[in-house]
């Protein structure tokens, strides 16, 4: 069974209508789809209910709608929801070698306070002008999650998944996890814990706000 918990019914709908890749997932039977705020939904859930939670938040934006989804009271009420050896994934930002100190590693390290391991990987995503971090936590961490062989890694596809996936196999896998060594120092010297109690957050920049501010300052229309 999958839970898919999104607080806007027009998005949902959108993708329904309108992105063929999603609609084999939408009809599937297995799915639970939920139209409400994911962490209300999450507080009412019983401890131990599942065995993965995958978080594609908005981004944490001062003043925006999830960025105390960021902190160390949110991934420890998370965790309870996690059935033994479960684990959690959120989406992290910008993770390029230039911006990724701004969110990804002070996400890496919010989650390190809660979690006994974490791992971050990228990814480049066009679309976003960058590449995209994401950061995996686990409450009973195997020994080598992100070490697996390109044969295991294949094995464990062919046995869940039916059908061709378009992008992850066994080669691939090793690849998302192969930090650039500026990235795993960064990683390494992070001190910031993001927390509620301690007003202590970490926000990114709206680049599209930024760029269009410049470009106008340029034109001589704004300063």
């Amino acid at each position: 069974k999958c839970v898919m918990v999104d607080i806007d019914a027009d998005v949902v709908n959108f993708c329904k209508a309108h992105l063929p890749e999603n609609e084999a997932a939408f009809a599937d039977t297995r799915l639970d789809l939920v139209i409400d705020d994911a962490k209300a939904v999450l507080e009412q859930a019983p401890d131990g209910s599942f065995d993965v939670i995958i978080m594609d938040l908005d981004d944490p934006l001062e003043g925006g709608p999830c960025y105390q989804l960021y902190t160390t009271e949110f991934y420890s009420m998370a965790k309870k929801k996690l059935a033994p050896g479960g684990l959690i994934v959120t989406q992290s930002g910008q993770a390029g070698i230039k911006l990724h100190r701004v969110v990804f590693t002070p996400i890496h390290r919010t989650l390190a306070a809660v979690f006994p391991k974490v791992v971050g990987y990228n990814q480049a995503v066009y679309s976003f002008c960058d590449e995209w971090g994401w950061n995996l936590a686990f409450t009973d961490p195997p020994a080598t999650a992100e070490q697996m062989s390109p044969d295991e890694v294949d094995r464990k596809i062919s046995e869940r998944i039916t059908g061709e996936l378009r992008f992850l196999d066994g080669v691939s896998y090793q690849g998302i996890f192969a930090l650039s060594k500026v990235h795993r120092q960064s990683l390494k010297d992070e001190t910031t814990v993001m927390s509620v109690a301690r007003g202590n957050f970490k926000f990114m920049n709206n680049q599209g706000l930024c760029v269009a501010e410049k470009a106008a300052s340029a034109n001589g229309k704004a300063k």
